[in-house]
C-alpha cells in the first residue's frame, strides 16, 4: 500500500497543483495588462481572481478521482492497484509547467526592461484643474497682489480636497498674460479643466468674476459673478472654491467642503495682510532677492498682529525666522537683528502655529519645523512618516522624507521617496527645484528626468534653473549647463548666486584662474563662503570656516551643511555626537564633480 503522500504523487496531485497555480498566475498577469489597456473596472479582476482560487480545489479533486489510463479516463478506485501508470498524464503536466514557466520567464523579463514612464505624465485625470492668475481689472490696476492671493487661496483650497488634481501655482501662473488657449494650456498642465476670472477693486466695492472651462470643447461648465464689499472677500475665495468642487463632483462630504474652504481666519483684515505678504514672498523667491526678506518678515508679522491665532500666518512666519537663524539658508540676511532676537521671535511664531493649527497636517508641519532647530532629526523622519500617512497622495510628507534620508546619507531610500515625491503634484512647500537639490545627489539619472521635466514649462522659475545647472555639471552635460547662466541672469536680483554659477561653469571647465578672479568679488563675510571655498577646492580653509559654529547655540546653523555630500560631518565633533546619539552614521564626505582641481 502506497502512503498518502505516495499516492498524492502516483495520482499527478501534486503537479496539477503546481500546473495549475503557474498557469493561474499567468492567466491573472495577462489579464491585468488587458484590463489595464481596456480601462476594466476594478471588480473584473477581483471576480477573476476569485473563480481562480475556487477552480483550486475543484481541479485537486479531479486529479486524485479520475485518472488517465491507455484505456481512457476513469475513476481511480476502478484501476487496478498493480496496473502500469499511463506516462502521458506526467509528460503533459510536466509539459504544461515547464512552458508555461519559460512564458512566465519572458513576461517578467520583457517588463523589467520596459523604460519607467513619467509618473506625471498619463492622460489628464477627469477630476483635475488649473487655476489661472485672475486678471487685475481694477481702475488705479494696483490690485495684482489681492488678485494673486485671491487666487492661490482658491488654488489651494482646492489642493485639500482628496480626490481633485490641482496643478501648481508655479506651473500655473507661468500662463500670467499667455496667448496661448484653454485646450493648449490644459494640454501643457496635464489638466481636464480651467478655471480663469479677473477681480475689481473700485473703493469698497469689489466684484470678482470666475469661470469653470473644460479643455476637451472649451465649454464653459460654471460661470459666476460676485459682487460685493472688501469685507465679502474671504466669503467669495470660499463660495468660488466651493461651486467648483460642486461642479467637478468631488469632495461633496460636509466636513470636507468646511475644511477645504476654510481661510484660517475670520479677519478680513489679517487674511488680505496675509496676501500681501505671500505676493511680497512669491516676488522675493522668483527673483531671489534677499533684500526683500526683511519686507516679507513685517507683512507676516501685521497678519499675526491682527489675529494671533491665524495658524498658516504663524507658521510662513516661522519659517521665514527659521531661515534668518541658519546662514547657510538662500534667503538668510546678514544685517538686522541680534541672532537672540530671531530666536525670540521664531519661537513665538512656531509655537503658535502648533497651538492654532486648524488640520493634523499643519499641526504636523510646525511640529517638523521645531525638530528641525532642535536638530531631532529622528524625531522629524517619524514626523516626516506620520505626514505621508496621513495625506499619502500629497508631496509635504514624501518631500520632507526625501530630505532627511538624503542628509543622513540613506541614499536608498531617499531616492524612493524623491521618486514618490514627484509622482505628484506640487504644492505650498514642495517644488522641483528643491527635488532636484537633493535627488542630483542620490540618483543622477532621476535627477536629469526631473530636470527635462522642469525646464520644459514655460518660463521656468530662477530655483529651477539654478538647481539644474547644478545637476546638469554634476552629471558632466558642463555646455548644456553653461546655457541656463544667462536666463537665470536675467530672472533673478541674487548676485550671489550669480556668481555661485559663474564659479561652478569656470571650474567645470578647468577655467580655475578664472574661478580664482571671480570669488575676488565674493563678500567676505558672504554665507555661501563655505560653499565658494568647496567649489574651489580649498577644502582646508572651508573646513576651518565653520569651525566656529560647532557649539551648542549654534547647531543648528552647522547642521544647514549636511544637505551637501562634499561636507564631512566627522570634522565637528558636536555635530557627529549629536548624529551618532540618534542612531545616525552619516558616510563620508564626497568631493564635489565640478569643483575646480588645483
Amino acid at each position: 500500500m502506497r502512503g498518502f503522500i505516495g499516492e498524492l504523487r502516483h495520482r499527478n496531485v501534486l503537479r496539477v497543483a503546481a500546473a495549475y497555480l503557474v498557469m493561474g498566475w499567468l492567466i491573472a498577469q495577462v489579464a491585468d495588462l488587458a484590463a489595464d489597456a481596456f480601462n476594466a473596472p476594478d471588480w473584473l479582476m477581483q471576480m477573476l481572481i476569485v473563480a481562480l482560487l475556487r477552480g483550486l480545489p475543484v481541479a485537486l479533486f479531479l486529479a486524485w478521482a479520475f485518472e488517465l489510463t491507455p484505456e481512457g479516463i476513469l475513476r481511480a478506485d476502478e484501476v487496478p492497484v498493480s496496473a502500469p501508470k499511463d506516462p502521458r498524464a506526467g509528460r503533459v503536466l510536466n509539459a504544461i509547467i515547464i512552458g508555461t514557466l519559460a512564458v512566465a520567464v519572458l513576461l517578467l523579463a520583457w517588463d523589467k526592461l520596459q523604460v519607467p514612464a513619467d509618473p506625471r505624465s498619463p492622460a489628464a485625470a477627469d477630476k483635475s484643474i488649473a487655476v489661472l492668475p485672475f486678471d487685475d481689472f481694477s481702475p488705479g490696476g494696483d490690485q495684482t497682489w489681492f488678485a494673486d492671493g485671491l487666487t492661490e487661496e482658491i488654488l489651494n483650497s482646492l489642493a485639500r480636497t482628496t480626490d481633485l488634481e490641482v496643478a501648481s501655482r508655479t506651473s500655473s501662473f507661468a500662463f500670467r498674460d499667455t496667448a496661448d488657449d484653454i485646450p493648449a494650456i490644459a494640454e501643457s498642465l496635464g489638466v481636464a479643466h480651467v478655471l480663469e476670472g479677473s477681480v475689481r477693486r473700485a473703493g469698497d466695492r469689489l466684484r470678482v468674476t470666475a469661470q469653470l472651462i473644460r479643455a476637451a470643447d472649451d465649454k464653459h461648465l460654471w460661470s459666476e459673478r460676485f459682487d460685493g464689499n472688501n469685507n465679502d472677500s474671504i466669503t467669495i475665495q470660499e463660495e468660488i472654491a466651493f461651486d467648483i468642487a460642486g461642479a467637478l463632483q468631488t469632495a461633496m462630504d460636509p466636513d470636507e467642503l468646511e475644511r477645504m474652504v476654510a481661510a484660517g481666519t475670520r479677519s478680513v483684515e489679517a487674511w488680505e495682510a496675509y496676501l500681501r505678504a505671500l505676493a511680497v514672498n512669491h516676488e522675493m523667491t522668483a527673483e531671489m532677492a534677499v533684500d526683500k526678506v526683511f519686507d516679507v518678515i513685517a507683512a507676516f508679522e501685521k497678519a499675526v498682529a491682527i489675529d494671533p491665532r491665524f495658524a498658516d500666518a504663524q507658521l510662513e512666519l516661522a519659517a521665514m525666522w527659521e531661515n534668518q537663524l541658519s546662514p547657510t539658508s538662500v534667503y538668510y540676511a546678514a544685517p538686522g537683528l541680534s541672532r537672540e532676537e530671531r530666536q525670540k521671535r521664531y519661537n513665538a511664531a512656531i509655537d503658535a502655529a502648533i497651538r492654532h493649527a486648524r488640520s493634523d497636517i499643519t499641526r504636523a508641519e510646525a511640529q517638523m519645523r521645531r525638530a528641525a532647530f532642535e536638530l531631532r532629526i529622528t524625531d522629524q523622519i517619524a514626523i516626516a512618516k506620520r505626514m505621508a500617512e496621513l495625506v499619502p497622495e500629497r508631496r509635504l510628507g514624501w518631500a520632507w522624507l526625501n530630505y532627511l534620508y538624503a542628509s543622513v546619507g540613506d541614499y536608498d531610500k531617499a531616492r524612493e521617496t524623491g521618486l514618490k515625491t514627484w509622482a505628484y503634484k506640487q504644492e505650498i512647500g514642495t517644488s522641483d527645484s528643491s527635488l532636484i537639490q537633493t535627488m542630483h545627489r542620490v540618483s543622477m539619472d532621476d535627477a536629469l528626468a526631473i530636470v527635462e521635466k522642469a525646464l520644459k514649462v514655460p518660463h521656468p522659475s530662477a530655483n529651477v534653473l539654478y538647481q539644474s545647472h547644478r545637476a546638469l555639471l554634476a552629471a558632466g552635460e558642463v555646455e548644456r549647463a553653461a546655457e541656463l547662466i544667462e536666463p537665470y541672469t536675467l530672472e533673478s536680483g541674487d548676485q550671489e548666486s550669480i556668481l555661485t554659477m559663474q564659479i561652478r561653469q569656470a571650474c567645470a571647465e578647468g577655467r580655475v584662474a578664472d574661478a580664482d578672479e571671480i570669488f575676488k568679488s565674493v563678500d567676505p563675510v558672504s554665507n555661501t563662503r563655505w560653499l565658494y571655498l568647496k567649489t574651489l577646492g580649498l577644502d582646508n580653509e572651508a573646513r576651518e570656516l565653520l569651525r566656529p559654529l560647532d557649539t551648542p547655540e549654534n547647531l543648528f546653523e552647522l547642521s544647514g551643511y549636511l544637505s551637501y555630500l562634499s561636507f564631512e560631518a566627522r570634522n565637528y565633533p558636536l555635530l557627529w555626537k549629536t548624529l551618532t546619539s540618534q542612531g545616525i552614521n552619516r558616510p563620508p564626505a564626497r568631493p564635489m564633480a565640478y569643483r575646480c582641481e588645483r
